[in-house]
């Protein structure tokens, strides 16, 4: 359904994809369009407010975007986050993302006080960074990704972290290697799971030498810190290999780039350095439904079934990690 006149409002500081596909729903919902676009006087109520860019750049750089989709539209400043949505009556719609789907409903809850028609709340989906984190101004402003979702920073494991990740809370496949694996591959088949992804040089071997191949592996050419010998066999099995660095109790930069690109096809990708914590990106970037395998010292194997609650759980997390810019 196409809308009269759509609302579409915000800061669109440091504009990114996010704010790209947010004025795109709006504009392919509406014939014409208003932007409410955040003040500068109101950002000054902000304690950060000295690095947003002024009201002239940001309205510039919107403009510059919405010009081309050859529709009337309207960038006004605003003081209040609720007006002037409450009281214009040739309002129908109004865009929102879940972060700002309530304040869009007590804005319907005033308009119905005042006789008005409630706006139709057109929701926008987030859009992720490489990381697997919703992209937004204050991360760019952090310097933590740009504009685009590439990621800028390493994450650096804490003490805390550390001690929680040695315990599984997914499903743990304990007994003989052998037995365990044979196991998994066999739930795997049952299940008739397409992608499955193996963090470790055991756990991959494993699934290998047992005529398995799964979709991908993440070696680093070491169990429990020792050389193994069949790294050979390993990269032998796949025609596309990837390489990257990465520190032990680090998240690299490098890695989300490579493991996401890694992820398109059939792959082995080998970490120069550890992959200790390569289980976060690997449940992060791969596709709901698919299943992340690793192995848990002197227990067994565990099987992360990738879905967006399992995902969500670990963008928590990854806010808790220390962030160093390399």
């Amino acid at each position: 359904m196409i809308y009269e006149h759509v609302v579409a409002g915000g800061t669109f500081d440091r504009f990114h994809r996010g704010h790209e596909l947010f004025l795109e729903t709006a504009f392919k919902n509406g014939k014409k369009v208003f932007i409410a676009l955040t003040s500068s006087e109101m950002l000054e109520k902000i304690e950060a407010k000295n690095s947003f860019w002024p009201f002239e750049k940001r309205k510039e750089v919107v403009e510059d975007f919405v010009k081309n989709f050859n529709k009337e539209f309207t960038i006004s400043p605003i003081d209040d986050r609720l007006k002037p949505a409450t009281e214009r009556e040739d309002f129908d719609a109004i865009v929102a993302t879940e972060e700002t789907k309530s304040t869009c409903e007590e804005i319907n809850k005033i308009r119905k006080n005042k006789g008005l028609k409630p706006l139709k709340i057109i929701l926008v989906p987030f859009v992720y960074s490489d990381d697997g984190r919703i992209i937004s101004s204050s991360r760019i402003r952090n310097g933590e990704i740009d504009r685009n979702g590439r990621v800028l920073v390493d994450y650096v494991i804490t003490e805390k972290l550390r001690k929680e990740f040695s315990r599984p809370s997914n499903e743990v496949f304990e007994g003989q290697s052998e037995i365990v694996t044979k196991k998994l591959i066999e739930r795997i088949k049952k299940e008739r799971i397409k992608d499955v992804i193996c963090v470790g040089d055991e756990v991959s071997y494993d699934f290998l030498k047992n005529d398995f191949k799964p979709k991908n592996v993440i070696i680093d050419g070491k169990v429990k810190k020792q050389r193994i010998d069949y790294k050979d066999f390993i990269f032998k099995q796949y025609s596309h290999n990837f390489s990257v660095d990465n520190f032990p109790g680090t998240i690299s930069k490098q890695v989300w780039r490579i493991m996401k690109y890694a992820f398109e096809t059939e792959s082995v990708i080998f970490i120069k350095g550890e992959e200790d914590l390569l289980t976060y990106p690997a449940v992060l970037l791969a596709k709901n439904g698919s299943v992340v395998i690793y192995g848990q010292p002197d227990r067994g194997k565990v099987l992360v079934r990738v879905d967006e609650k399992k995902k969500e759980r670990l963008r928590k997390k990854l806010e808790e990690f220390e962030i160093t810019h390399p």
